[in-house]
């Protein structure tokens, strides 16, 4: 089916009201479907498996398999309408500095207009709320993800919650044998295939770790071995961007992450006062020595 999502829009009038209950979360939150199983996805919307395969056959689909190609294959195109609309440029043609200038800053601000649009409000709360419960958290990932795991580990320090973060995975495995339930994995990774972070988020897994992964939208190995997926918008399709855009992303959502913790902790000002007096000398100014 084309455009599966618009489909909805057509005939939502001719629904039943639990049919029209899933269209609305469909159509406000797509991304969310195509990351769960049918039995997570009616959990996540209130609904129930079979309400979801009535509103599929309504749709004229076979079942809730063909949803998710639909509506992943459908993301993917507003994905590039929006690069049209914003005017997304291609690095491959800018040849002058000044292209080079307007093509960086333009795609910057197109992803992360791209993000604002599929980023989950539920899911980042459910994810400091993970944060918050955590004994140990393990932050995973490799090359240019290692960087955005780096930035989340300061800012959690910042709010005195302890992390690790190693860049050797050997050391990563050495640090989870001693995990279990009470701790946290967080993974990053853009494509969600990078096997270094998939082997952690398995052996995490195995020890009944809860895993949050960070990558792309859409299924992939790393998004289906966690407990709550947050995604940000295919972008890494020009071979000069390498990594810029889809790291702008992350860090960006390691931001979202770091202002729901604070808010969700009326005490931790007293902290952010403390580290950054630390780090400028002004905790000195009362020494004697």
């Amino acid at each position: 089916m084309g455009e599966v999502l618009d489909r909805v829009k057509e005939i939502k009038r001719e629904m039943t009201k639990k049919e029209c209950a899933i269209a609305d979360s469909l159509l406000k939150e797509p991304e969310a479907l195509i990351t769960r199983s049918i039995t997570e996805y009616a959990l996540y919307i209130s609904s129930s498996p079979a309400t979801i395969t009535r509103f599929c056959k309504r749709l004229g689909l076979s079942g809730f398999a063909e949803l998710k190609i639909c509506v992943a294959n459908n993301l993917s195109s507003l994905n590039l309408d929006m690069d049209q609309k914003v005017g997304k440029i291609n690095l491959e043609e800018a040849d002058t500095h000044t292209d080079i200038i307007k093509a960086v800053l333009t795609n910057a601000i197109s992803s992360i207009n791209q993000l604002g649009k599929i980023i989950s409000e539920k899911e980042l709360d459910t994810v400091t709320s993970y944060i918050l419960k955590a004994r140990y958290i393990l932050l995973s990932g490799i090359g240019a993800s290692s960087l955005v795991a780096l930035d989340l580990h300061q800012k959690l320090s910042r709010l005195g919650i302890f992390s690790i973060y190693e860049s050797d995975v050997d050391l990563q495995k050495v640090n989870l044998s001693s995990f279990d339930s009470r701790d946290l994995v967080i993974a990053f990774s853009y494509s969600g295939m990078k096997e270094e972070v998939k082997n952690i988020c398995k052996l995490a897994k195995r020890k009944g770790v809860p895993v949050i992964s960070i990558t792309k939208q859409g299924n992939n190995p790393i998004t289906l071995l966690s407990d709550v997926a947050l995604h940000v918008v295919p972008s890494e399709a020009l071979v000069r961007e390498g990594a810029t855009v889809s790291r702008l992303q992350m860090l960006t959502i390691v931001d979202l992450i770091f202002q729901f913790l604070i808010n969700k902790q009326p005490d931790v000002f007293d902290t952010l006062m403390e580290t950054w007096n630390n780090v400028s000398g002004r905790g000195d100014e009362n020494d004697n020595i």
